[in-house]
């Protein structure tokens, strides 16, 4: 098992910086620490919290964004900063690993404030890249979605400005960090211990899942193709690209056969532009931090355009906002009486409407 752990002839403390990337399962990631906060402090394992501290209790968990832009446009160095916080907390005890996570750590500008900080303390930078293919119906779910931006142009925006720069990030740290251990790991199940993050990300620390609280939902699932669709087009509907009290609530609302984009959200033109543009990247990626797998297969499998059936794409304006309405009556009906068993509206809605 790889592990980011001292060995007993290592030092006894470390930092584990998960540098991103965003929508790579972050929040599963973030949420189960969170959730295993008081386990962790026993093992010596310590979180740092929205405030760039060492967390002591739950109320103060979360994750650092804006402490961390704030020195980013501050130019504040951070490095003595984090090492005075496992310092603080060391004591005596036999390993002390502080743990960071923020996406975006990702930033090549952010990663220049930790400059030397694997000068002071063992430092190991853990990144979670996925395809493309996938990232960018999830980002713009997450970001472009609430601007009112079509997805084929946030498509468009992603290829011109070679977004996201998994390689220009990764690069970055190792050349700020380079005395640092560094783990790359592709967010497709199969290849994760446990078939998800946060498993994954306790397994590379070296403890056994059985010990803690992980739990193998998506902390942050997806929504209706069709939900989405209308969601775009009422941008009024969000203050700004960080608001996420409308989706939140909808998640909460909403059965779970609708927690799903349900279809796949690119056509085939844009798989193919997509694929074009990243291929030097990824297959790089894949070749330098993906070894004992086969390459091409996963390649294939997850990084090319898939024949499929219905597609965002193909679905008429008509069609789309009649699935979104009829979800939401389902939903409505099936939360204004507490008795209604939801097998009652199991198969109203069908999964892939054809309106024409």
């Amino acid at each position: 098992m790889v592990s980011v752990l001292p060995h007993s002839d290592q030092p006894k403390h470390r930092i584990i910086i998960h540098a991103g990337f965003a929508k790579c399962g972050s929040s599963s990631i973030q949420g189960t620490l969170f959730q295993n906060l008081k386990r962790l402090r026993e093992d010596g394992i310590f979180l740092f919290d929205k405030n760039l501290r060492v967390a002591e209790d739950y109320a103060s968990l979360g994750t650092p964004l804006w402490v961390l832009e704030d020195a980013k446009r501050k130019r504040e160095p951070l490095s003595q900063r984090l090492g005075g916080e496992i310092a603080a907390v060391a004591g005596a005890n036999r390993q002390c690993i502080g743990v960071l996570s923020a996406e975006n750590l990702a930033d090549p500008k952010i990663a220049e404030l930790f400059s030397g900080l694997d000068q002071e303390i063992e430092v190991c930078v853990v990144f979670y890249w996925r395809p493309q293919l996938q990232w960018i119906p999830s980002a713009w779910q997450q970001w472009g979605l609430k601007k009112g931006m079509p997805l084929d142009k946030f498509v468009s925006e992603c290829i011109e400005t070679r977004r996201p720069s998994y390689r220009l990030s990764i690069e970055k740290w190792k050349s700020v960090l380079p005395s640092a251990e560094s783990h790359v790991r592709l967010l497709i199940a199969e290849l994760l211990h446990g078939g998800n993050p946060a498993h994954d990300f306790f397994n590379l620390l070296g403890l056994r899942a059985e010990r803690f609280d992980i739990p193998n939902l998506a902390r942050n699932p997806g929504l209706d193709f069709a939900l989405l669709h209308v969601l775009s087009k009422n941008p009024q509907l969000f203050s700004d690209v960080h608001d996420n009290r409308l989706i939140r609530s909808l998640r909460a609302a909403l059965p779970t056969k609708f927690l799903s984009t349900n279809i796949r959200m690119l056509s085939l033109e844009q798989e193919a532009r997509i694929e074009e543009c990243f291929r030097g990247e990824n297959l790089w990626l894949l070749k330098t931090f993906c070894s004992g797998i086969d390459i091409d297969e996963i390649y294939r499998a997850h990084f090319t355009p898939q024949k499929t059936g219905m597609r965002y794409s193909d679905m008429k304006e008509p069609g789309l906002i009649y699935r979104c309405l009829g979800i939401l009556l389902e939903s409505i009906a099936m939360n204004s009486d507490p008795a209604t068993s939801g097998a009652r509206f199991e198969d109203r809605i069908p999964p892939l409407p054809n309106w024409e």
